[in-house]
């Protein structure tokens, strides 16, 4: 049995459900990293926050490049690079 959305011989598995979570997770703990970021006036904060945003969008990559090879996810889309986040007057 398939879910709606997915195709023949595509099943849903607990595994792909926990990845999919797992990829969710890591994309809303890098914006949140990012936010802090925003507010925090220490440079070396700043530095570290942003630092660890990163590893958590490259880890949630690397899930969605697994999943989007498995056709449980869409491939990434090409993106601009992002603007460098205003700082605090």
């Amino acid at each position: 049995m398939t879910s709606a959305g997915h195709g023949p011989g595509l099943p849903r598995t607990a595994d792909t459900s926990a990845e999919l979570r797992s990829m969710a997770l890591h994309l809303e703990t890098a914006a949140v990293l990012e936010l802090r970021a925003q507010r925090t006036t220490d440079p070396r904060q700043v530095a570290v926050l942003r630092r660890r945003a990163e590893q958590r969008r490259q880890e949630a990559a690397r899930l969605r490049e697994r999943l989007a090879a498995c056709g449980m996810a869409l491939p990434p889309r090409e993106t601009r690079p992002r603007p460098p986040a205003p700082t605090a007057p």
